[in-house]
């Protein structure tokens, strides 16, 4: 083989490898130094390609591609500042346990550290945001550089996924000539690597005692409605209460419980019931803020804090006493077969039902407040929840658009997926992430976002455009920074609060919709928004909606809120 052929067969066997190790989508950023890798993936029939030219979009992309899928996902690009493009969606997929490959061309060790151009160190350039780094060797053709480059391609593609699953980096040196041979064909056999999956063995002695006592299951991490529907179904066998995150999809799985209480952060704002002697946590805390203020106050007299997750022990509060390492089903299960051994009944409602009164009382107090209101954001955001069909998708972002759907919003007998970005809560990269689960399911996904957020991750619109993604947008803009208005910097003096918080773009929104072949409607009532949002679903092309809101409205409704509550508490 010359050179040509051994650089191609070296690749075709790395791409064997993450086939067999459960890759065959990879999302490819151009550049000059990739294309090898790039052009070999391209043509190969059994792998997924899709070009985004902005790499920090790509990889939020190819994050929502393996959130949706729940497998690995490639994404490639060229050597230089193009990887460190990606630093914010790898952050992002290492708190959230979401499975990436990194795939970073890189220049051959003679050209670093001597000047040569589109040159850096790209060594663990992600350092502890990564599971691992892998820096191939230069590309040889003998049958041991083949084995070794499949062995990477599989082992990687399954390292990806095992617990806990996220991102690994595989930084590969080329030498020019970059163009591979496109006759050449692969000979070697290759023996397939599969992922092999962890199973949890702790066990949950405890459990039979934990069931008679008074007990609150809290869900902070993100479940398909399937995953939710069984907590939401073990919940109301053990007739204690369950409140989540909206990504929890506990509002939207077709199981419509007394257990559940939405506007938790509502609720935990006065005073609730009683203090639980057990709590189940699953995942993460919710992003309800007054949750983890209660649970600080009142952590000493809870007996039992468990921590439930098939990933990670995750405990911001440091409060954890056991911690089981199960999945949702698993866990389930095995909660059912302990209350069958000790023929488990819940000795009376009592429990369950003091928290039903708080619930009804703040589902009354936000209903008749919501309908004082004029239109406005946090009107919008309740009645989209209530808008989406099953099978549908409900991407929230950050800061103030997924706060409004979890204080305000019911639950709806419809089961859709709810998806965000919650590992580092950040707003970059929204968009594409939203695009990315479009196009790993081919559903419509409707994206509740601010403008601010929509502004960081604009060029994810041509990405849209370009594949025709059934994306709607529904924009929340009320010109800047409005979760700032909820935070004590809200107290500062105009001159210093306006241009470092309240940040003012004065996007004119139509023509950002019309740059992107987008259609673009502005609502200005309940009745207009309804069937903006029909009309988005008669459109081959993207739609965005833009709700025009006040930075102060929402503060001044929460505000209200929360003092008709206390009254009706007292």
């Amino acid at each position: 083989m010359n050179q040509q052929q051994e650089m191609t067969a070296y690749l075709l066997a790395f791409i064997k490898g993450m086939k067999d190790g459960g890759l065959n989508h990879v999302v490819i950023s151009p550049g000059s130094r990739s294309t090898p890798l790039a052009l070999l993936l391209h043509r190969d029939p059994e792998i997924k390609t899709m070009v985004n030219v902005d790499e920090r979009s790509a990889a939020f992309f190819a994050l929502g591609m393996a959130k949706a899928l729940k497998q690995p996902v490639g994404v490639l690009c060229t050597s230089g500042t193009a990887a460190a493009n990606f630093f914010p969606a790898v952050c992002e997929a290492k708190a959230t346990n979401i499975p990436l490959l990194l795939l970073t061309a890189d220049r051959p060790p003679e050209a670093r550290g001597v000047g040569s151009p589109q040159t850096m160190d790209q060594q663990k350039l992600f350092g502890s945001h990564i599971k691992k780094f892998i820096e191939m060797a230069l590309p040889e053709g003998t049958p041991e550089m083949l084995r070794y480059s499949h062995w990477h391609g599989a082992n990687c593609a399954s390292e990806a996924m095992r617990v806990p699953a996220g991102p690994i980096q595989i930084n590969f040196p080329f030498r020019e000539p970059l163009l591979p041979d496109l006759a050449y064909s692969l000979d070697d056999s290759f023996h397939t690597k599969q992922a092999i999956a962890q199973t949890a063995s702790k066990q949950a002695p405890e459990l039979a005692d934990w069931l008679s006592k008074k007990g609150l299951m809290i869900v902070g991490k993100e479940l398909s409605p399937d995953e939710a529907k069984e907590l939401v179904s073990l919940a109301t066998y053990l007739q204690w209460p369950i409140i989540g995150d909206p990504l929890a999809n506990l509002a939207a799985c077709q199981q419509v419980s007394g257990a559940y209480m939405p506007h938790a952060d509502l609720i935990f704002a006065g005073s609730v019931p009683e203090t639980p002697e057990v709590i189940w946590q699953f995942g993460n805390l919710p992003v309800a803020k007054n949750v983890m203020l209660y649970l600080k106050k009142y952590h000493q007299t809870i007996s039992d804090y468990v921590l439930i997750d098939d990933e990670e022990w995750r405990d911001p509060l440091h409060l954890g006493t056991s911690f089981i390492q199960r999945d949702i089903t698993g866990f389930c299960k095995q909660v059912f077969a302990s209350a069958t051994s000790v023929n488990f009944s819940p000795e009376n409602n009592e429990w369950l039902d003091k928290w039903k009164k708080v619930r009804e009382n703040a589902s009354q107090v936000i209903a008749e407040e919501l309908a004082l209101e004029q239109w406005s954001e946090s009107n919008a955001s309740c009645q989209l929840f209530q808008l989406i069909h099953s099978e549908e998708a409900l991407f929230l972002s950050n800061s103030n658009a997924i706060r409004f759907v979890d204080r305000f919003a019911s639950p709806v007998a419809k089961s859709f997926s709810i998806y965000g970005n919650r590992g580092i809560n950040g707003i970059d990269g929204l968009i594409s992430t939203a695009a990315g689960i479009v196009a790993a399911t081919n559903k419509r996904i409707f994206v509740l976002i601010g403008d601010l957020a929509l502004f960081h991750d604009m060029n994810a619109l041509e990405l849209i455009r370009r594949y025709h993604l059934p994306v709607t947008l529904v924009v929340l803009n009320n010109n800047g920074g409005g979760i700032f208005s909820f935070l004590p910097q809200n107290k500062l003096e105009e001159a210093d609060f306006e241009p470092l918080f309240g940040t003012p773009l004065n996007l004119e929104l139509e023509k950002v919709a019309n740059l992107y072949n987008g259609y673009y409607e502005q609502p200005t009532s309940p009745e207009e928004f309804k069937q903006a949002i029909e009309e988005s679903r008669k459109h081959m092309e993207w739609t965005l909606i833009e709700i025009k809101g006040e930075q102060q409205e929402p503060v001044q409704l929460w505000e209200k809120v929360k003092r008709r509550y206390q009254e009706a508490l007292d």
